[in-house]
């Protein structure tokens, strides 16, 4: 017999953005003391990542969780069926980073019972494509001390330097995180300022060349750390910069964002996407943006569809803005991040966790 709890399926030990989900969801339900399973899917990076839950059992509940995009759930349900027909209840914890859901995915939705995702732009996709019940529920950001590395003095970074920092995935889809525009804002900006300097902290960089990469250029402001970092030396990552720099055309979600500001950083950002859930002009600096069309090959499985191209000159100007900013600017920034602690959220979600072991 089914027990009351969640089995979580999804990437658990894997460096990526939907394991951290499932990471991030298991560690509201550990607040919660609510009882749980976890299903780790096989990627050429799993065990990369530790984890060590107190709630963590081997029992089948209930409730299933899958942390994985649409597609993936199709493949899923091919080769495993029985993840589907066994549990009372299946929700989908999807992501979709455009304004509209392709046609030919919308039968993965009908695998699951309920549809959760991150963000009110996430979920307005969805309710053009079914009638389930769609909630939006943001997932914890866990903010993680330092392991007090001095990433100026590894880097060469002057201490008076304004430090501007970006976080991509070489192997996520290029064309949507836009890492070039921030280059091109920094080398806009940087002409007339010898102070700005520029770091783009690229993941899953083994073997990277940066001569691969045309717009990646060798300038002695823009430092690249292409090492895999704990979540400790992360946040001194953080800890070494001034402001996020994040001209992206479209996230789902935006957890790099929220981690920035947990940090107190300024936020230069796209007013487009997942972050309009949690940026506005008194916690961040907003990049106008206009109208673009995805083209085949911009974003995996896409048929159609648009998302923002930021203004690169509106960009520059922000990170010089961004050097004269009040305190109060920072200050709210920081307490938007709060609001993505797993104490914060597993109390507000309590409620909608707690009635499904009913």
């Amino acid at each position: 017999m089914l027990k009351k709890g969640f089995n979580l399926i999804g990437y658990a030990t894997s460096p990526l953005g939907l394991g951290e989900d499932l990471r991030s969801f298991a560690a509201m339900l550990d607040y919660l003391d609510i009882p749980f399973s976890v299903i780790d899917l096989p990627t050429e990076s799993q065990k990369q990542v530790a984890v060590d839950w107190k709630n963590l059992s081997e029992d089948d509940f209930e409730v299933s969780v899958f942390f994985m995009s649409a597609r993936t759930c199709l493949e899923l349900a091919k080769h495993h069926p029985t993840l589907f027909s066994a549990p009372k209840l299946k929700i989908g914890y999807f992501l979709w980073e455009l304004p509209d859901f392709p046609e030919k995915q919308v039968k993965a939705l009908r695998l699951v019972d309920h549809i959760w995702c991150p963000t009110k732009f996430v979920q307005s996709t969805f309710f053009n494509k079914t009638k389930k019940l769609i909630l939006s529920i943001p997932l914890p950001v866990i903010h993680h001390p330092t392991a007090k590395l001095d990433f100026r003095k590894k880097l060469q970074i002057p201490k008076e330097a304004f430090v501007a920092l970006f976080i991509f995935d070489i192997h996520s889809t290029l064309n949507r995180k836009n890492p070039q525009a921030a280059v091109a804002a920094f080398l806009e900006a940087a002409q007339e300022d010898p102070s700005l300097h520029l770091v783009l902290k690229i993941n899953r960089a083994k073997g990277l060349k940066l001569s691969d990469h045309p717009w990646l250029p060798k300038h002695p402001r823009i430092k690249y750390v292409t090492d895999a970092l704990s979540p400790n030396e992360l946040a001194d990552l953080y800890a070494a910069a001034n402001c996020y720099l994040s001209l992206h055309r479209s996230e789902g979600f935006g957890r790099t964002l929220v981690e920035a500001m947990q940090h107190g950083l300024t936020v230069i950002s796209t007013d487009f996407s997942g972050p309009a859930d949690f940026l506005n002009s008194k916690n961040a600096l907003i990049v106008g943006w206009d109208k673009k069309i995805v083209n085949k090959g911009d974003y995996p499985d896409c048929d159609t569809s648009w998302w923002a191209e930021p203004s690169v000159s509106e960009a520059a100007a922000q990170l010089q803005k961004a050097k004269s900013v009040n305190s109060s600017h920072s200050k709210n920034a920081k307490a938007t991040g709060a609001l993505f602690s797993v104490e914060a959220l597993a109390s507000k979600y309590k409620p909608i966790l707690k009635s499904y072991l009913r």
